[in-house]
């Protein structure tokens, strides 16, 4: 009886935690519910070509992006002054002297929104729009459109059934993608690096998923990158890495054998790095509560990435 009890009081916890939180995240905080990942899944959609690098902007074979995750627009901690804060910080590296440490482009490792509402992605895309201006303004691209910001899902992206409106709203409107990309630099031979772009966001690979990437990255010769917005090690915070680990046993081999250079991760929301052999996977903290982001630099001579951590 007093088991009954106690088993009826998690209960009542629970469904009141579930009504409290209700009003941003909606219900699929608790049963987790909407369509999984393989029911997303259509297939990675090949975007070379839409992120161009002219010889004139690497330097040697090198360039920068930014990585940030875990924005979380309409959460109560983030605040207009820590989004100008952020856009003072680019404007700065916009400026740089070391015309390699100027970022082309940013990466979203996804939790966009903080309750999967369409008003936050509108705020999110207005949002962006203040960056690519400024971009613009500061000669890094002729036009807003060339300055692109790269977005995955997140598991608070998928909060009261946010990926019909994802899928709509945030570039490239794709939850799997990947590009290769080249500074164009010819006084060396090099191959070009790959980025891939993987649905992470109910904390699964799934099959179809995996079936297609692993196709992917063995009959591409290129140094690759993967962004994944649950990372595969969580420095051991419990419940915060894919789920299944013999999924991500699988994945992980497969990355040291196929020329996989990092791997990035958010979720975690704390700063970490862990070596696996030939990679290194890089978490990086939630852009507006932690106030930091990463700087990530490419190499093409040495086939090397490297990342600074920036807060502001």
């Amino acid at each position: 009886m007093r088991r009954f009890r106690r088993l009826l009081t998690l209960i009542s916890i629970l469904f009141l935690f579930a009504f409290s939180s209700c009003a941003n995240y909606g219900f699929y905080q608790l049963l987790f519910g909407e369509e999984d990942v393989d029911e997303r899944f259509s297939g990675f959609s090949d975007l070379s070509g839409e992120t161009v690098l002219s010889s004139s902007l690497g330097l040697n074979g090198k360039y920068s992006f930014i990585v940030v995750t875990d924005v979380h627009i309409g959460a109560s901690d983030v605040r207009s002054s820590k989004m100008n804060d952020f856009l003072d910080e680019i404007s700065s590296l916009f400026e740089s002297i070391d015309k390699t440490k100027i970022p082309r482009f940013i990466v979203n490792l996804g939790d966009t929104a903080d309750g999967g509402h369409l008003s936050e992605y509108n705020d999110y895309n207005s949002y962006l729009e203040k960056i690519r201006k400024l971009a613009v303004e500061k000669n890094v691209v002729s036009s807003t459109e060339a300055f692109k910001i790269y977005t995955i899902l997140g598991n608070h992206d998928l909060y009261n059934n946010g990926w019909t409106d994802w899928k709509k709203m945030v570039y490239p409107y794709k939850s799997t993608y990947y590009f290769s990309l080249s500074s164009g630099a010819a006084d060396y031979d090099s191959l070009p690096f790959s980025f891939y772009f993987v649905d992470t966001g109910n904390g699964a690979f799934g099959t179809d998923q995996l079936d297609a990437f692993e196709k992917l990255l063995k009959s591409d010769p290129n140094p690759k990158m993967i962004f994944s917005h649950y990372p595969f090690y969580s420095d051991n915070v419990p419940f915060m890495a894919l789920e299944d680990t013999t999924e991500r046993n699988y994945l992980l081999s497969l990355f040291s054998k196929n020329n996989v250079k990092a791997l990035f991760g958010g979720h975690v929301h704390t700063v970490f790095e862990h070596g696996f052999g030939s990679f290194s996977q890089i978490n990086t903290s939630a852009l507006f509560k932690n106030e930091a982001f990463r700087l990530v630099t490419v190499d093409e001579s040495t086939l090397s990435v490297s990342t600074k951590l920036i807060g502001f």
